[in-house]
């Protein structure tokens, strides 16, 4: 779609939608030229006017998308893992089972994309009556949507979307009491690029009202600044680059056509007399030129004739040029060189100055995590708002993917030392990279093994007890369930009699790292088995 059509203001309509709709059309036109770029698609730059006539479309231009390499080397670096309801809490089940049942793994990432390329995309949440306790979440391209905010506090005021379908427009303005649905027919083919005054907007329906108190429609911003709240593309910077190396790189095709290889000559030869005679000549020593066998003879009768070819065209100061403005762009962008094909830098030392080169990439994704990560918490509050009437309570935090790409082996390593200085598991687990879903998996799994473990030592107790007499207490420590042969310890100087405490007693002080029991001694009788029995297999 390319230029909108602007809304008569003369037509019953609310007055936002007129603003709204003629900010959208004049994006239009720098939306696209963006989209060409992030697609490859945009025309060859820096050509003479008077180069342009003649070639006309003959010139076919070799473009290098970098565009599309800066813009997902760093939207692959920005992923949603999960969000977190309070400072020291795991991830919320309830707020991942919305996010998953919008897709918003995939759209999230859509979104993002676009915000990158654009500077901007949007998120819409409604209620969806079919299932009440999981709202509705859609992204929407700043193509077809925009927003209007209020000034100093930036928060939404209104938003407008409008699409064009079987010749027919459509226009939805948000507000933060109500929703409008507005319909106009076209009044012809392509009718939907034309100017003021041609479309007759009426409502499809009577306005549907709402008491969520705010605009349902989350602006996601990239480079927001104050006086340009909407945002900016993260290829801003880069696309005169790329038109430079994008001609750079037709010139040398051209040259390699016409100059990068040999050019032939014979001199001396007899072209005959008559009309043509040296049209025919010249296509026959064309012809036996260019189609003789490697290493043939070429002879001729007449002393005079030479025959030779001019020296090739080097196409290293184009090379050359390429390599300085990928050098530059490499700069702008925080792309690693090997991002972009500098071969002299493109061989670092080591692993260590792979991730050294990457760093200042990553330290970029971290900065687009604050931008990104204050729209998802929007989202996921107007989520909560929808399906419970009130947003969460406590600080919702956005828990992201890792930027960095260490090895699985420092990862790890690094993960054994911090677990050594008493970092927790989940803690742990989630700087090694695994989801809020892997997790909690991981937990489940690591708690089962651990009672399977226990309880097959709680069946070596009862064997040591009858078989050696033994006192129950001194039969756990013999199996090297310390912690829990001190609480039946405690039990039996309290309580003397065999078979105090149950097995699910134990599994759970074991597992509870030692329970204290109330009225117990706090001084634990020494355990001295007056036999020890053979050691007990592990199982």
């Amino acid at each position: 779609m390319a230029l909108l059509a602007a809304v008569n203001p003369s037509i019953d309509v609310h007055p936002a939608l007129p603003r709204l709709l003629n900010r959208l059309s004049a994006e239009q036109r720098t939306l696209q030229a963006l989209d060409r770029y992030y697609t490859g698609s945009q025309p060859l730059s820096f050509l003479a006017p008077e180069i342009q006539r003649a070639v006309q479309n003959r010139l076919r231009s070799l473009v290098i998308n970098w565009p599309r390499l800066v813009v997902n080397s760093l939207g692959e670096r920005i992923k949603v893992e999960g969000f977190r309801v309070g400072a020291d809490q795991p991830a919320d089940d309830g707020l991942w089972r919305i996010w998953q049942a919008n897709r918003m793994p995939r759209c999230s990432r859509m979104a993002q994309t676009d915000a990158l390329v654009h500077g901007r995309s949007f998120a819409i949440v409604w209620a969806d009556p079919a299932n009440p306790r999981i709202p509705k979440i859609s992204v929407e391209s700043a193509e077809q949507m925009t927003v209007e905010f209020e000034p100093g506090t930036y928060n939404v005021t209104a938003a407008a979307k409008h699409w064009a379908q079987d010749d027919v427009a459509y226009a939805t303005l948000y507000l933060a009491d109500s929703i409008e649905r507005y319909v106009a027919p076209m009044p012809g083919p392509g009718a939907v690029h034309t100017a003021v005054d041609s479309f007759a907007w009426e409502l499809r329906e009577d306005p549907i009202p709402h008491d969520l108190g705010k605009v349902p429609v989350v602006p996601i911003l990239n480079r927001p600044r104050l006086t340009h709240p909407y945002g900016e593309s993260e290829l801003t910077d880069v696309l005169p680059l790329v038109d430079a190396i994008n001609k750079l790189a037709t010139d040398m095709m051209v040259s390699a056509e016409f100059h990068a290889m040999p050019r032939r000559y014979a001199t001396g030869i007899d072209l005959g007399d008559g009309e043509g005679s040296e049209a025919r000549a010249s296509e026959l020593v064309r012809q036996k030129w260019t189609e003789a066998a490697a290493g043939r003879v070429w002879l001729s009768d007449d002393p005079s004739s030479r025959f030779g070819q001019f020296p090739e065209a080097a196409l290293d100061n184009f090379i050359k040029g390429i390599e300085m403005l990928a050098a530059q762009l490499a700069a702008i962008t925080a792309l690693p060189p090997h991002y972009v094909g500098l071969m002299s830098q493109a061989n670092p030392a080591s692993a260590d100055a792979i991730r050294s080169s990457e760093a200042s990439l990553s330290f970029r994704a971290r900065e687009k995590f604050t931008d990104s990560g204050d729209s998802w918490i929007e989202v996921m509050n107007l989520a909560l708002l929808v399906r419970d009437g009130a947003p969460s309570p406590d600080t919702l935090e956005v828990i992201w993917r890792d930027p960095e790409t260490p090895t699985v082996s420092q990862k790890v390593d690094a993960a054994v030392k911090l677990d050594g200085v008493g970092m927790p598991f989940r803690q742990t687990m989630e700087d090694l990279g695994y989801t809020p879903v892997q997790i909690e998996r991981a937990i489940r799994m690591r708690t089962t093994d651990a009672l399977a473990d226990v309880r097959a030592q709680l069946e070596d107790v009862d064997t040591i007890v009858q078989t050696y007499g033994l006192s129950r207490a001194g039969a756990l420590a013999v199996v090297g369930l310390d912690i829990a042969a001190q609480v039946e310890a405690r039990v039996e100087a309290h309580q003397p009699g065999p078979g105090v405490t149950d097995d699910a007693q134990l599994l759970a002080a074991e597992a509870a790292g030692g329970a204290k029991v109330v009225g117990a001694p706090a001084v634990v009788p020494p355990v001295t088995p007056a036999v020890v029995p053979p050691a007990v297999p592990a199982r």
